[in-house]
């Protein structure tokens, strides 16, 4: 007997792109769906849509509660999974039509954790494939890649045992909710194969949430909050890696200090994190710079810090941020 496929999709608003989606996942070759629906408060008509789809097949659960953010549709979601696998789609993408048969096949012959696959970009009718170099990669492989490959995060172009999730749930209150989440997946030894079959059509929309302009300051903070959170989990759960996520925390802050809009949140927030990389890898640095910039961080304006920061982001060395 095939096992089953936890696919949760979390939904808001989504009522022009929905149907395609839905389509998608219904009409797939691998038949052993359990098909969650969670309608996030959506005030158009995405909810009954849900419904008529969840009228006409069985596979599909519809949940309906009030607006929470996507982190809290996707958390009561996997509350309700019950499948051996484990797949997530957003609202306004949709699969290929042999994703899901592919992805089950390739997961139980090679007895992986995961399988990440390649993607392609929808944006205004053209198409872009995202190509993935196929591999194998064990032990703690995938996860030292979360530093420095954005996709590693991404939910959507994967599919996952149920188990590797045990007891994990999405940090609610975020715009980047992936970045708190998928890595945790990997903090054991783990087997993950990579291949470049596109199986995920990723659809860009000016109008979506993460595209909205107003969003992007919190995106940007949330980008340095998931970094510092992922360090401290690394060094809690796998110490011998916490020198590559601690260089990613000051990555992070470079990114920071690159793209902050000139917002007194946004400024706090760089300032309190370079203070916080000061006092946590001081160490590192000769007595004189740690001395010299515990003495920036406390007299100088935010704003002529940032401008340093700004100036001195292609630094190799971390002390440079204070000369």
């Amino acid at each position: 007997m095939n096992k089953t496929i936890s696919v949760i999709v979390p939904v808001y608003n989504v009522a022009a792109y929905l149907p395609q989606c839905l389509e998608s996942i219904l009409n797939q070759d691998y038949r052993e769906l359990q098909v969650l629906l969670i309608d996030d408060g959506s005030t158009d008509d995405s909810g009954a849509i849900c419904d008529g789809f969840a009228a006409r097949d069985s596979r599909i659960q519809v949940i309906h509660q009030k607006n929470g953010g996507a982190a809290a549709a996707k958390n009561a979601g996997l509350r309700a999974a019950g499948g051996e696998y484990l797949s997530f789609v957003d609202s306004d993408d949709y699969l290929e039509p042999d994703a899901y048969g592919f992805l089950v096949k390739t997961l139980e012959e090679t007895r992986a954790d995961a399988v990440q696959a390649a993607f392609r970009e929808v944006y205004r009718g053209r198409t872009e494939t995202k190509p993935l170099k196929p591999e194998t990669l064990e032990g703690y492989d995938y996860l030292l890649r979360f530093p420095k490959d954005f996709t590693c995060a991404l939910l959507w172009n994967k599919l996952y045992r149920r188990e590797i999730f045990t007891g994990v749930f999405f940090e609610e209150g975020h715009k980047i909710d992936d970045e708190y989440f998928t890595y945790q997946g990997f903090l054991k030894p783990r087997k993950l194969v990579c291949t470049d079959r596109v199986i995920y059509n990723y659809r860009k929309r000016a109008s979506s949430v993460m595209a909205s302009p107003e969003s992007a300051e919190r995106r940007i903070l949330d980008c340095l909050d998931s970094t510092a959170k992922r360090r401290q989990k690394i060094r809690a759960c796998v110490p011998e890696l916490s020198g590559v996520f601690d260089e990613n925390y000051l990555d992070a802050l470079w990114y920071l200090s690159g793209n902050v809009g000139n917002t007194e949140r946004s400024l706090a927030a760089l300032k309190l994190g370079l203070r916080d990389y000061l006092l946590r890898f001081g160490s590192r640095f000769p007595p004189r710079y740690l001395w010299k910039g515990l003495f920036r961080l406390l007299t100088t304006p935010t704003d002529t810090l940032l401008a340093d920061c700004v100036s001195r982001r292609q630094t190799a060395d971390p002390a440079d941020f204070f000369p």
